[in-house]
């Protein structure tokens, strides 16, 4: 973006503060996915029908798949969405305000609902490799170009969610928040699955085969190769699992043992997996909106730092920590927040000798091992009480259901609100 048009999108934002807001909500993902936190919080409210609920996706795909099963949903360029966009009392989003539209929250309140609980570095926390500079600055000049190149990320939200108060710290930080803008509760993408479990999938259903058992392979985002560069002799980028990964070999062993690997990469690197459905007993469902209807028949997760296993942690679904070798040391990621190391089950992440234990391993040898063992698919007796522990340090044990956080921070004196929005546009029932 050049420098004219990053000044005209902030005086366009600011101008957007004076728009008057109504009681509704419009709701986005990133990537104009539909899915995660945003996308469970909305289909919640299409139950409930408790507030007018706006999906703003910019993937007509999308809007076109949900305004079939009766859904309000609109592009966020056409006309409908950006006057909703422009006169929502409420944003809610997995990421940034971009998940609905950059150009138009000013003046909303904005909840951003994250899409992860955080080992690795985000957002202000992010202090080296290439996203850093989108952050941090030497000078007050720097800053503010930074404010202005960077116009989504420097948006603060009003509220987000925490689950704990290891996360209210981290997310404090990273989000720049004071303590009364963090409510604890859970997240919407685990908790929708507790209301309505009929909505879960099974898997053998679901792809219409049979396993003895499913492992479920999501590393996180490798944003050290986020300036790789395409070859542009060959068309092909270098695939970095690859080097963590001999898939054939995998394939042949799965086959044997009866066992399903679902792959499931970041949104940034779904690209990845479109060769590995040519290995029998390799799904890649990279392209999947999310995994939450499925986490309850997964026997094993495989990940390296995704957050994916926090959620897991609900469903006592056993972890293996697989990170490997790149030139004989473990492959180095983004930097982590110091609390992971001292984490029961995930410590010693940073370390610079691959010394397999009991929860991880370096080498795709050994991940073949463990995959071998059925003790592997198991929470033995001996290492339940570290999953328990880990459990409550990420998760609180009373009851902090999402739904009825949000609805209380939103509504808690619902007769005003619902008169408010009644006197201003009849929202509930109106559809502009």
């Amino acid at each position: 973006m050049t420098f004219f048009s990053a000044i005209i999108r902030k005086i366009i934002y600011h101008t957007a503060g004076l728009c008057p807001r109504v009681n509704k909500a419009v709701l986005g993902s990133y990537k104009n996915q539909f899915s995660d936190n945003a996308k469970y919080l909305y289909l919640h409210w299409q139950h409930t029908g408790l507030i007018r609920s706006i999906w703003i996706s910019g993937d007509n795909a999308v809007i076109k798949r949900l305004r079939k099963e009766g859904f309000e949903a609109y592009n966020r360029r056409s006309i409908v969405g950006i006057f909703h966009c422009l006169t929502a009392k409420f944003y809610f989003y997995n990421s940034y305000v971009g998940d609905i539209n950059q150009y138009f929250a000013k003046g909303a309140v904005k909840i951003n609902l994250w899409h992860g609980s955080p080992l690795k570095k985000i957002e202000f926390d992010i202090t080296s490799g290439p996203l850093a500079h989108t952050y941090q600055a030497d000078t007050l000049l720097g800053e503010w170009k930074n404010r202005l190149h960077y116009h989504q990320q420097h948006i603060k939200p009003d509220m987000m969610l925490s689950p704990s108060p290891v996360i209210d710290s981290l997310f404090s930080s990273a989000f720049r928040l004071a303590a009364h803008q963090l409510i604890r509760s859970g997240n919407p993408r685990t908790d929708y699955f507790k209301r309505y479990p009929e909505q879960t999938k099974s898997i053998p259903e679901l792809l219409n085969t049979q396993y003895k058992k499913v492992i479920l392979y999501v590393p996180t985002w490798r944003d050290s190769n986020i300036n790789n560069k395409r070859d542009e002799q060959k068309k092909t980028i270098e695939n970095p699992y690859d080097k963590g990964f001999d898939w054939a070999a995998l394939s042949k062993q799965l086959k044997r043992n009866k066992q399903l690997f679902l792959v499931r990469f970041h949104p940034n690197e779904a690209h990845l997996g479109k060769d590995l459905n040519q290995y029998s007993n390799i799904i890649d469902i990279s392209h999947w909106e999310d995994v939450y209807n499925i986490l309850q028949g997964v026997d094993l997760l495989i990940t390296d730092q995704s957050s994916l296993f926090i959620d897991l942690l609900l469903h006592q679904v056993p972890i293996l920590f697989y990170s490997f070798e790149q030139g004989g040391k473990p492959e180095k990621l983004r930097e982590i927040y110091d609390y992971a190391e001292f984490l029961p089950l995930v410590g010693q992440v940073t370390s610079n000798e691959a010394i397999n234990n009991r929860y991880r391993v370096y080498q795709f040898q050994v991940l073949m091992e463990r995959l071998d063992r059925d003790e592997t698919f198991h929470i033995s007796p001996s290492t339940i009480n570290e999953y328990q522990l880990l459990r409550n340090i990420f998760w609180q044990q009373q009851k902090c259901d999402a739904f009825e956080n949000i609805e209380h921070y939103l509504f808690s004196n619902k007769k005003q609100n619902k008169t408010e929005g009644t006197e201003k546009s009849g929202l509930l029932g109106s559809r502009f």
